[in-house]
């Protein structure tokens, strides 16, 4: 959250629907939280039941370190770099929100903010993997809900509407095959010359005879 300003806010609710799990099993596992700014942040459920150690801490994107300079955010998110891959024919997506599956509720108390001042809340998780592969070739889209309601502001005179917001945003679960060429064993060429070879040599002796 980025208070724009002029004005400043005293009291913002920020709430965010995590698609967490289904019938017991994981979709978008929740392994760590991390705020920054004035945030009192909780939760419905436990975060990281399975005690997930991650590997290493992730750089920020480019726009998450513009946000947190409080820099003009882009509009356009850069598009990552990533291996060729052949998509296949799939149906529309099964959507998956907090509409039919079991959602991970984070519910955050955001403090003043001066025009100009942010708050963060950084969710890190990990697909499911083993989830999706039981239903492979099914393509998915798990989306997650924030939203937020500023409350009260700290004049005397409040606003007639304060203001309010919420986006979805959506994670895909594609099934694509890498464009990669695989490298043949030299015993499979020699071998497959040789039986090339002794079939025309059996094509040409039955017409020969």
């Amino acid at each position: 959250m980025h208070n724009i300003g002029p004005s400043t806010i005293s009291d913002t609710i920020l709430e965010v629907g995590w698609p967490f799990s289904a019938r017991d099993e994981f979709l978008l596992y929740i392994f760590h939280i991390q705020t920054l700014g004035p945030l009192q942040c909780q939760t419905n459920l436990n975060i990281n039941p399975q005690d997930i150690k991650p590997a290493a801490s992730p750089e920020d994107t480019p726009e998450l370190s513009a946000f947190l300079r409080n820099s003009t955010i882009p509009h356009l998110v850069r598009k990552r770099d990533v291996p060729v891959v052949e998509f296949h024919r799939q149906s529309p997506p099964k959507i998956l929100n907090c509409t039919n599956i079991e959602c991970l509720q984070i519910s955050c108390a955001v403090g003043r903010l001066e025009g100009g001042e942010s708050a963060v809340l950084k969710v890190r998780s990990r697909l499911w993997a083993h989830t999706f592969l039981q239903r492979k070739n099914d393509p998915y889209a798990l989306a997650s809900l924030v939203s937020f309601e500023v409350k009260k502001m700290p004049y005397k005179d409040q606003p007639a509407k304060l203001p309010e917001g919420s986006i979805a945003i959506k994670t895909s679960v594609i099934w694509a095959t890498p464009n990669v060429s695989f490298s043949i064993p030299l015993w499979v060429i020699i071998l497959a010359i040789l039986l090339g070879l002794l079939v025309l040599a059996i094509l040409t002796l039955a017409l020969w005879k």
